[in-house]
């Protein structure tokens, strides 16, 4: 029997890589004295300009300073090099190689910025995809729409025979919506299986 899906979009955080970056965010906000109210700010607005690459590295850490008063200096430039969910995890990557080998097209589709990227893409981590749909490259962000639509178009793939998975469920509810069949990430393990089950491979 012919297989109902023939594309598989993953997230990169929480996804192929174990580290959602959640913590290491929070934390890298915590360390120049940002309070819970600024953290919320700083996600809604500056965080989300960087990742959508409206705004450089350096211009992400002046705006902190300037419209925050946070303990910003020179040592902040090159923090985001040191988080640990740059790289993958093995069996998902095994996952992917292995859904390649059977015919289906490999998309990601990230939410990240231009720092983080630029180390991703020195790996040789995004060639194993056959696109990568990545926010500061596209401006686009999870859970808008038009970066879903934009990486069907580029996978020249249809929703409705596309799994998307992603380990926070606003993203998964746009996806949803639109025809896609969806899998919340919680463990490697979780998402090999449940794949596994929806191909209807071994």
């Amino acid at each position: 029997m012919e297989n109902k899906y023939s594309a598989v979009f993953f997230d990169w955080s929480g996804v192929v890589a174990d580290d959602s970056g959640d913590d290491f965010i929070d934390l890298s906000l915590r360390d120049i004295g940002a309070t819970d109210l600024q953290i919320r700010e700083i996600i809604k607005n500056e965080f989300s300009q960087f990742m959508l690459g409206q705004i450089s590295e350096n211009k992400y850490w002046d705006k902190l300073k300037n419209n925050y008063g946070l303990n910003v200096d020179d040592s902040h430039i090159g923090y985001f090099n040191n988080w640990q969910g740059i790289k993958p995890n093995i069996y998902i990557i095994e996952l992917v190689y292995k859904l390649k080998s059977n015919g289906f097209k490999i998309g990601l589709i990230s939410n990240i910025i231009s720092p983080v990227r630029d180390i991703i893409k020195r790996f040789g981590y995004y060639d194993i995809f056959n696109e990568a749909i990545l926010s500061c490259e596209v401006g686009l962000l999870k859970p808008q729409k038009e970066i879903y639509e934009l990486a069907l178009h580029r996978m020249d793939a249809v929703a409705q025979e596309s799994i998307f998975i992603d380990d926070k469920q606003l993203n998964l509810e746009t996806a949803n919506n639109m025809g896609f069949v969806t899998l919340l990430a919680k463990t490697p393990e979780q998402i090999i299986n449940e794949v596994n089950k929806l191909i209807g491979i071994k």
